[in-house]
Parts: structure tokens; C-alpha cells; sequence
């Protein structure tokens, strides 16, 4: 299977640490100008879809973190923001 992106597992940990569903999760992006699903958040989380630089932007901004955070930590151990 092709990877369509590296940063599903950090949005899956970050929109949970909020305590918000996938549905809520979209809603709240819908409402910041992001025309997106529920299932394209899913798409994202599981690596499948790509997620290209505005909505990354967008999610890092209600996620209230750097866009940087929502990569992958280059070394194993504890991350900067948990």
C-alpha cells in the first residue's frame, strides 16, 4: 500500500488528546473555511490520503500547534508536546 502521508498518527494523537471525535474534528475545520469529512479525516489518519499545505496549516492552527509538531519526532523518546 502507498503512503500518502507521515503525519496521520500525529493528528489521530492530537485531535484525541483534545478529546474530540473525527466528526467534531471536522466540523471545527468546516468552520475555519476547510471543506472536509469526517471520512477524509479518517483517509488522513490512516495515511491513505494526502494532505496538502493549507489544511495542514489549518489543522496546526486549531490544534493550536506548530506545523512542524505535526510531524513525526526525528528520534525515538518523548515528544515536545506531550
Amino acid at each position: 500500500m502507498r503512503q500518502g502521508n507521515i503525519i496521520g498518527e500525529r493528528i489521530r494523537l492530537l485531535r484525541e488528546l483534545r478529546g474530540w471525535t473525527q466528526r467534531q474534528f471536522a466540523q471545527k475545520l468546516r468552520n475555519t473555511g476547510h471543506n472536509v469529512s469526517r471520512d477524509i479525516i479518517a483517509r488522513w489518519e490512516t495515511c491513505e490520503t494526502p494532505v496538502n499545505d493549507i489544511r495542514m496549516l489549518g489543522m496546526a492552527t486549531l490544534l493550536r500547534v506548530s506545523v512542524v509538531d505535526l510531524f513525526p519526532p526525528k528520534r525515538r523518546g518523548r515528544s515536545r508536546i506531550i
